[in-house]
């Protein structure tokens, strides 16, 4: 058993080193650190047309567990820049606004697909299936986002009918971390599933093994990288100004990281998948 495990991980490491991860999940990062931004003023531009933008700022807390300080001070300051400026009347200039930047936030998508396609030793798409395919999972992820904001709205009503006395604070925060770690688990489902131009005949399940490999590692180093600038931080000292860019570039990497190794993981399994299949003799009829 413990043989088969370690075969097993070796296999998975391989596959990771052969695809160079580390230089993949660096450009999955780079684009990601340039589409977040565009990707969150999308998300503010379109709730505070349809709700009060006062919801960012509460499930932005969320946020704070996960992310390190410095970068987390980065993306709030942000987030209340936009809130500031933002309008709620949807004119013809916001429309291109938020146009522009859902094209840009389609980029960290589009990288991440690349990641896992090369993850998967599979080609690319065609350019416009590429394009269209980012465009849609870009979509999808945004509407997952607004799902969660909406979800603030409605976790709190449900719990007040509940009888939670001095506990329903607490109740309130792990309801709203919960709900939140799973719609991201949804989302990355979605990106695993759709992302990786597979052949024909691969059809994964929506979740799997590699997804919680990827969930597991990515809490893990998140937290773990937390600690470690909790203790160790000197990356202000060393960059000065731009100490926060390169935190928050750093959490996109072992981010990144994290889900591609879920990724080769779900590699493995398809490559044993395809093992296991039953080698079809020439001109044999099929099984009735």
């Amino acid at each position: 058993m413990l043989r088969k495990v370690k075969n097993r991980v070796q296999r998975i490491l391989t596959r990771a080193a052969k695809a160079n991860l580390g230089m993949i999940a660096a450009g999955v990062a780079f684009f990601g650190f340039l589409a977040i931004f565009p990707a969150i003023a999308t998300v503010i531009a379109l709730w505070s047309y349809w709700a009060d933008p006062a919801i960012i700022r509460q499930e932005m807390l969320i946020l704070a567990d996960f992310l390190p300080r410095d970068a987390f001070s980065l993306l709030t300051g942000q987030v209340e820049a936009l809130l500031r400026a933002n309008s709620s009347d949807l004119q013809l200039a916001t429309l291109i606004s938020i146009a522009v930047a859902f094209w840009s936030a389609r980029a960290g998508v589009a990288g991440m697909i690349s990641g896992l396609n090369a993850v998967h030793h599979r080609p690319e798409r065609g350019n416009m299936r590429h394009i269209l395919l980012a465009l849609v999972l870009t979509l999808v992820l945004i509407t997952i986002a607004l799902a969660a904001l909406l979800a603030g709205i409605i976790v709190p009503l449900i719990l007040a009918f509940l009888p939670l006395g001095t506990f329903a604070a607490l109740a309130l925060e792990v309801a709203n971390t919960l709900l939140s770690l799973g719609l991201l688990t949804v989302g990355l489902a979605i990106t695993y599933r759709f992302g990786p131009n597979r052949p024909d005949h691969h059809q994964p399940k929506l979740f799997t093994r590699g997804l919680v490999v990827a969930l597991i590692l990515w809490l893990l180093v998140s937290r773990g990288f937390v600690i470690y600038l909790q203790n160790f931080n000197n990356y202000n000292q060393v960059y000065g100004s731009i100490g926060a860019v390169v935190i928050l570039l750093m959490w996109l990497y072992f981010s990144a990281y994290a889900v591609l190794l879920g990724a080769a993981v779900d590699a493995e399994d398809a490559v044993k998948l395809d093992a296991d299949l039953p080698v079809e003799e020439p001109g044999s009829a099929p099984a009735q």
